[in-house]
């Protein structure tokens, strides 16, 4: 069994497919990375990791938890599995080791106007952009375009596995299950 690191753009399923993975694989520890963030974030403003272009939240925080989910797999003999929009991609694959599984969520570097439509389209009950309006949704996620582009053409070059979220998100899903099935068992 593997650490499994899922990262990607916000809205993209990785929470979906987290929660999906810890349901046919319950010995993995699931750990949300925006709840440790917020976490942080709440317990030690002087860090400002509210900025997204903080060094704690672009270093500091990356490298701890990773740090953290490879001695959790020590202490606990159990894997971790990890959701979140984490620093850049470039960073995560700098940090984890050989025996960790990268999975990358994109939209398939579409245009803000799709990317906010996707989010209204995947929104459920509970996601904090449920009752945002169109407008809101594209000014909090402008730059997110270009972070996928960097994410879907670094993973193309770094042999990470890019997964295109925004047309038929179930089937890419059970797509993923199937192929990370041998690590997981």
């Amino acid at each position: 069994m593997k650490n499994i690191y899922i990262c990607g753009i916000p809205r993209s399923g990785k929470t979906t497919l987290s929660k999906k993975i810890k349901e046919i694989y319950p010995q993995y520890n699931l750990f949300s990375f925006e709840a440790i963030r917020n976490g942080f974030i709440e317990s030690q403003p002087e860090l400002n990791m509210e900025n997204r272009n903080s060094v704690a939240r672009k270093e500091i925080l990356p490298k701890h938890f990773i740090t953290f989910a490879e001695w959790n797999y020590k202490i606990t003999g159990n894997p971790s599995l990890i959701e979140g929009s984490f620093c850049n991609i470039k960073k995560l694959n700098e940090l984890v080791n050989d025996d960790s599984i990268i999975i990358c969520l994109g939209l398939g570097c579409i245009d803000i106007d799709s990317f906010s439509n996707n989010i209204i389209k995947y929104d459920s009950e509970s996601d904090y952009t449920k009752k945002w309006s169109l407008n809101k949704i594209k000014n909090h996620f402008n730059d997110q375009y270009e972070i996928d582009r960097f994410n879907y053409e670094y993973c193309k070059c770094n042999n990470i596995k890019y997964y295109n979220t925004n047309i038929d998100r179930e089937k890419i899903i059970t797509k993923i299950l199937e192929e990370i099935k041998a690590y997981c068992e």
